[in-house]
């Protein structure tokens, strides 16, 4: 790789950060067009990172492509039946498979992302809160071993980090009710550790439905009110 080559690259890479970061704190809100000059303008670069940073994002489900236009992805509250049976079932596989199939490394991959997010935590950041989560899930993903069931359960945690942040990000949920979601959030992260660690396969499948009703319910209440019928629905029905 030339220089050149290199530069583009590392351009690339700063642009998708950039505009992965503006979508997540809705800087950018949800159906915006984007407007490619004048991201090319503000970050100081030419189209051809831009672009490529365009295509990161949408291969990730963050930006659509409507017509000649990119918009940035919305989320319709008909969608979260699907999203919630999507997340619940393509986690209890991520998790009994990492239980069964972990490497010592991808073990310690897990711990350091586990405490680096209960760090965060400590901080009150509510962007790096959300990103030290992904990183927690994705290292776990990791450690199943099967690619293709980590490539669909990664789209499916990119969209819970725009979803959550669409829901949260409005200020009516209580501050004692945050607090207590992000410590039930840590207790389970540590049993699902432990759980991995002891290869205990039924022991991670139970923690993780139980964190993915706690999502589920988090969010159904700030969208909705209280639960109902169309978004809280049993796996059974």
């Amino acid at each position: 790789m030339d220089r050149h080559d290199e530069s583009s690259y590392r351009d690339a890479d700063r642009v998708y950060v950039e505009l992965r970061r503006k979508i997540l704190m809705l800087n950018l809100d949800p159906g915006a067009v984007l407007d490619e000059s004048r991201i090319v303008q503000e970050m100081g670069t030419s189209r051809t990172p831009v672009r490529e940073a365009i295509i990161r994002l949408v291969s990730e489900g963050l930006l659509r492509r409507d017509g000649r236009q990119i918009r940035v992805s919305t989320f319709e509250v008909k969608q979260l039946r699907a999203f919630f049976e999507g997340m619940t079932l393509m986690s209890r596989s991520v998790h009994r498979m990492a239980a069964a199939r972990r490497t010592p490394q991808q073990l310690e991959a897990i711990r350091a992302a586990l405490l680096t997010f209960e760090n965060e935590v400590s901080k009150g950041d509510e962007i790096r809160i959300s990103e030290a989560n992904h990183a927690f899930h994705l290292a776990i993903a990791n450690a199943a071993d099967s690619v293709f069931i980590q490539r669909g359960y990664e789209e499916l945690l990119v969209e819970s980090l725009r979803l959550a942040r669409q829901c949260f990000s409005r200020g009516e949920e209580p501050e004692s009710t945050r607090r207590e979601h992000l410590a039930r959030t840590i207790t389970d992260h540590k049993a699902v550790y432990d759980a991995i660690e002891r290869r205990d396969v039924d022991e991670a499948d139970r923690i993780t439905t139980q964190h993915c009703h706690l999502f589920r319910e988090r969010l159904s209440d700030q969208i909705l009110g209280p639960p109902t019928e169309a978004v809280c629905i049993s796996l059974a029905d």
